[in-house]
């Protein structure tokens, strides 16, 4: 009788052995560093307007037009104004996350959470990452107050390729209603970039429209706006560093062709198209 107590003693103490080396084993989820997803720039999900942050010179006190300037300008307001207010407060969030440590949440998931001030408020902010596959990981930012922590609403959510050549966004209203898509490319070897904004919240005049930037570094007019609206479609191409540009509306001039302004030290004056 005493042998057989033995045993069934036995045999528990090794199944709470087992049982404890399972718990174990589940709690200490040692974090994949090689899986751990680093955050892709700002530039991956905000468009910069600011070659284009004003109309240029009053036309009739300076006897000099503007016109071709100013009315590429004229063209980016909505999307300027647009990107501005639906993203302000995200992409503040998200800068404040590039300069945060992260925790590792257990099954290839990673958490950012930080405090941070923006426009005089106090706010948290919990950034999301998992591991998809090889290639990819999503993100997804809440934003709550800092006096109600519970009241966190998500903002963005995406999928990233971990080697930062591509970025798929989804811009949110009010948690859960979607505003903007967005699709951010990058190549190193060129410096070559794009980034496209769809805005889709649904039956608004102008559901469907986009803006695409790029960036070719290559070429003359190094950067250009193709900017699709319920109006029409216009083409922008400037030089970044002359600031020299011309802008393409058939609906606006008439015609297909080009609409040239000269450089930012010669005042962005219209010219005529080389």
């Amino acid at each position: 009788m005493k042998t057989y107590r033995k045993i069934r003693i036995g045999r528990l103490a090794a199944i709470l052995l087992a049982v404890s080396l399972i718990i174990v084993s589940t709690s200490c989820d040692k974090e994949p560093v090689e899986n751990r997803p680093e955050l892709p720039p700002v530039e991956s999900l905000m468009m910069s307007f600011s070659d284009f942050d004003g109309p240029s010179g009053d036309t009739k006190a300076s006897g000099e037009p503007h016109l071709n300037f100013n009315y590429a300008f004229t063209s980016l307001v909505f999307w300027s104004g647009a990107s501005a207010v639906t993203m302000a407060l995200p992409v503040a969030a998200y800068a404040y996350a590039l300069e945060q440590g992260v925790e590792y949440m257990g099954d290839n998931s990673w958490e950012w959470t930080y405090s941070f001030t923006w426009s005089g408020l106090d706010y948290i902010a919990t950034l999301s990452a998992a591991r998809i596959n090889n290639e990819e990981f999503s993100l997804e930012m809440l934003i709550a107050p800092s006096a109600t922590p519970e009241q966190g609403v998500r903002w963005f959510d995406g999928v990233v390729r971990y080697d930062h050549t591509r970025a798929n966004w989804t811009i949110y209203k009010d948690g859960s209603i979607e505003v903007l898509e967005a699709e951010w490319t990058k190549d190193y070897e060129l410096g070559a970039a794009s980034l496209l904004y769809t805005y889709v919240e649904l039956e608004k005049v102008e559901t469907g429209s986009y803006i695409s930037y790029e960036y070719a570094p290559m070429e003359a007019y190094d950067a250009s706006f193709a900017v699709s609206r319920s109006t029409g479609t216009t083409m922008i191409q400037w030089n970044t560093s002359s600031k020299e540009g011309r802008v393409q509306d058939e609906a606006k001039f008439g015609d297909a062709e080009w609409n040239c302004w000269d450089t930012l030290d010669n005042g962005l004056v219209d010219k005529v198209c080389e």
